[in-house]
């Protein structure tokens, strides 16, 4: 039986107004890299005993959201969860329930995603392009590394140009509104061409057709790992809402 978000809640805090714990499971992603989808929460009904730092379940514009509790002043309460910049604004009266325990659902993707939080792609972005522009263009020839080798019938060069590139999709990824997301595979793709390009210029590197094809591999089978990893995102945030009222 599938029910709607509101009657779901309701239902919620009728056995939290009893003394009854609740168990929800979470979705979506905005107290990440605290709590992640698929994390088991277990609910208390919000007594008096409510702290700056509680997670705390709340009502606002018709909606329930878990956020962590910021400061209170005077008898505002201010909310906001630990992967927003942003805050809500609620009364005591809109306070349901405080969190008193998790059971994680996949303990090594919340470690995961626990680095991620504070090492993320935005503060790696720069380093791997400083990266990346020094193994492209960087006098690497004399340096005696044997990149001529095989591996299951692959040059080792083109190995390394594919893996270096697998993840420029990732970095740019956060540039482009969601309607627009296929010009991140595209400006990838321009970036591959350029700093293999740029070789034909410099006097100890040289270009090479087959580097240019392996960079646009990489940035090809990158880009294919992101469609992979939203379709199984989405699939998992809809199966999660379809016990809760549907998902379209």
């Amino acid at each position: 039986m599938t029910i709607d978000n509101e009657t779901y809640f309701a239902l919620v805090e009728e056995r939290l107004a009893v003394g009854e714990r609740v168990k929800i499971s979470l979705v979506g992603t905005s107290m990440q890299p605290t709590l992640i989808a698929g994390d088991e929460l277990t609910l208390e009904w919000a007594g008096d005993d409510i702290q700056v730092g509680d997670v705390l379940l709340f009502r606002i514009a018709g909606r329930h959201i878990l956020h962590r509790l910021v400061a209170i002043e005077v008898d505002r309460y201010i909310m906001r969860g630990d992967n927003c910049v942003t805050n809500e604004v609620v009364g005591r009266e809109d306070i349901v329930a405080k969190l008193v325990e998790v059971k994680k659902h996949h303990l090594l993707k919340h470690m995961a995603v626990r680095w991620a939080g504070h090492m993320g792609r935005r503060q790696l972005r720069p380093w791997y392009f400083v990266g990346l522009t020094f193994l492209m263009w960087a006098p690497l020839n004399g340096v005696g590394i044997p990149l001529d080798n095989y591996v299951f019938g692959l040059r080792m060069d083109h190995l390394l140009h594919a893996s270096v590139f697998i993840p420029c999709t990732l970095f740019f990824y956060d540039f482009y509104r969601e309607g627009h997301k296929w010009l991140v595979w595209l400006t990838a793709v321009g970036i591959g061409m350029l700093t293999e390009s740029v070789q034909w210029l410099l006097p100890y590197r040289g270009f090479d057709i087959n580097d240019m094809i392996a960079n646009f591999l990489g940035v090809s089978f990158g880009w294919i790992l992101i469609l992979c990893q939203q379709a199984v995102r989405k699939r998992r945030q809809c199966l999660v809402r379809a016990k809760r009222g549907g998902c379209r």
